[in-house]
């Protein structure tokens, strides 16, 4: 309660300081705001400003490329365009550019301000208006530049998606209804999909069929209560944090590499939550679930498809109810605020009480019988905080520090502990392969579970990076033409990045990996550095390891910022 009580008063605290004016808000916000307001001049791709010639008024362009040699007399707003200000080029007002980049030759002048978003804008067109996607259900984020008078309805009799692709479901596919209404007070909304598994053997039973129903509801336009419910029986991974799921999905499809482990969840689960301003959120979840094992099935892949897949490690089943609090902050966009700009953090704080059979199986021992623990009760925490700095125009210095584990009970479940080491960690190393040394990644040691499966009880990682953009044409070619390559032509940055992290056991377990009490001795962290390219979409990375002489250099592609 004590707990809950601070977070509740640190929300109260963030809501006097977050400004709720323009500077507060993100840059996609800013956008698409500007371009659905009436008074916006709205333009659909290639736009130009010749020298000489002035354009009154707040211009947005969608689309772009986007060339500034003459006078904009007030804001210009530029959606999924990169933008160029040749020499004499003068903006009156702000410059916002989302998804896209700015190069500025010596000369030219925005005399408000200039905020830049790397990331493009998803939406869809209402009319002429544009209404961003939302996230996933349950991630409340009011739509941006949404209003009270906005067709913010839908009802999908037969509504078809899918997650992520995998060696255990293959390619998950989620039909059903869905139905969302907004009304003066709030917002409801509710999704009922059953999940078909594409994996082979296809069977009607819970190995190729579950669900997921999903409903919330949501008092207050912009912000304000949300509460939610949960229904389902699915396959979920173990760990998500290091990979983005496109990365995960395509490694899978692609080269025959499942860099997951997955475990299948069925029960039900409430939240509660609200979010202050466009930064801050915090919410409560109750859930009842039951946990299982499942195993690796037969999905087809691009490369190697006629290889085994790597063993899903089993995990330790059971009942178990669960009580959480997230905190979410991300101030990123906050460019005006040197201090608290700048940062994003996603933390969880989890306990959990019921009854478990303990999975015992071993390489050494692969038919070992499960144990029953009674009454297993544990308390399990998260963080993932993150520092963006602009040093220059150009130049980023990023730090990332995650760390979680158990914090209390008794030991944690085999699904709800840590491993690092891959891609998304620590990069000069291979996923799931430590050196000839101790297993520091997934503190499985020789005699680990099939598949190495993650054991480590808590884990601790810290990454830097440093970014310089550059800008590039690839081809030669008129500025009216650049329209079709909007991903490449002027989006470049170059990345030097290093990478510091291990795991760690509490209690019983390998003395030369095992730590009750603090962080391990800096000296027995696996550390990596590493250089590469990023063109927004696309990341061309080689990782060495510096701990590790023998361990070869890693060529990586990521599918999104490193962090």
């Amino acid at each position: 309660m004590r707990t809950l009580l601070l977070l509740c008063g640190l929300m109260a605290l963030a809501s006097t300081a977050l400004a709720q004016g323009r500077e507060s808000r993100s840059v996609a916000a800013v956008a698409v705001s500007t371009w659905n307001a009436s008074g916006t001049v709205r333009v659909v791709g290639a736009f130009d400003v010749t020298a000489g010639q002035e354009v009154t008024g707040t211009i947005a362009v969608l689309n772009g490329p986007v060339v500034i040699e003459g006078r904009v007399t007030g804001d210009l707003i530029a959606i999924n365009a990169d933008v160029r200000l040749e020499a004499g080029a003068d903006i009156g007002g702000d410059l916002i550019v989302v998804g896209g980049v700015v190069r500025r030759a010596e000369g030219s002048r925005v005399a408000g301000e200039v905020r830049t978003q790397a990331e493009l804008l998803r939406y869809t067109m209402d009319g002429d208006r544009i209404i961003p996607d939302e996230g996933r259900a349950g991630d409340w984020r009011p739509r941006l530049g949404a209003t009270r008078n906005d067709a913010d309805a839908y009802t999908d009799l037969f509504f078809v998606s899918a997650r992520t692709y995998n060696r255990v479901e293959g390619l998950p596919v989620l039909v059903g209804p869905r139905f969302r209404r907004t009304t003066d007070w709030g917002r409801v909304q509710v999704e009922a999909r059953g999940v078909v598994r594409t994996a082979g053997p296809l069977r009607w039973d819970r190995g190729s069929i579950g669900h997921d129903a999903r409903a919330e509801l949501r008092w207050g336009v912009n912000y304000g209560l949300v509460l939610g419910g949960r229904l389902f029986d699915v396959v979920e991974p173990v760990e998500s944090w290091q990979l983005l799921e496109k990365e995960a999905g395509l490694a899978t499809w692609v080269l025959h590499r499942d860099l997951r482990d997955h475990y299948g969840r069925h029960g039900a689960e409430g939240t509660i939550g609200g979010r202050i301003g466009e930064e801050l959120s915090l919410h409560l979840v109750f859930a009842s679930e039951r946990w299982r094992s499942v195993e690796e099935r037969g999905p087809w892949s691009l490369l190697r498809d006629m290889e085994r897949w790597r063993v899903n490690p089993g995990v330790d089943e059971g009942t178990i109810d669960q009580f959480g609090v997230r905190l979410n902050l991300d101030t990123r966009q906050r460019t005006r605020s040197p201090w608290t700009g700048g940062w994003f953090m996603r933390a969880e704080l989890e306990r959990g009480e019921g009854t478990l059979l303990r999975n015992q199986q071993t390489v050494l021992d692969p038919d070992a019988a499960p144990t029953l623990s009674p009454a297993v009760t544990y308390t399990r925490g998260f963080v993932d905080a993150r520092r963006y700095n602009n040093l220059s125009p150009g130049t980023q210095l990023n730090f990332r520090i995650v760390t979680g584990g158990q914090l209390g009970g008794d030991e944690l479940p085999a699904q709800r502990k840590l491993s690092v080491g891959g891609p998304g960690s620590v990069e000069g190393y291979d996923f799931r392969r430590s050196p000839n040394d101790d297993d520091v990644f997934t503190c499985g040691g020789i005699a680990t579970k099939p598949g190495r499966a993650t054991l480590c009880d808590r884990i601790a990682l810290a990454q830097v990076e440093l970014r310089q953009d550059f800008y590039v044409d690839w081809v030669r070619t008129d500025r009216h033409e650049e329209w079709w390559r909007p991903g490449f032509n002027g989006r470049g940055q170059w990345v030097l990045f290093a990478d510091a992290g291990r795991g760690w056991t509490v209690g019983d377990g390998d003395p030369a990996i095992r730590q009750d009490r603090g962080l391990p001795p800096l000296s027995s962290f696996r550390s990596s550095l590493g250089v590469g390219v990023d063109f927004g979409g696309l990341g061309l990375y080689l990782a060495k390891s510096v701990t590790t002489g023998a361990e070869p250099m890693n060529f990586l592609v990521r599918l999104g910022r490193r962090f």
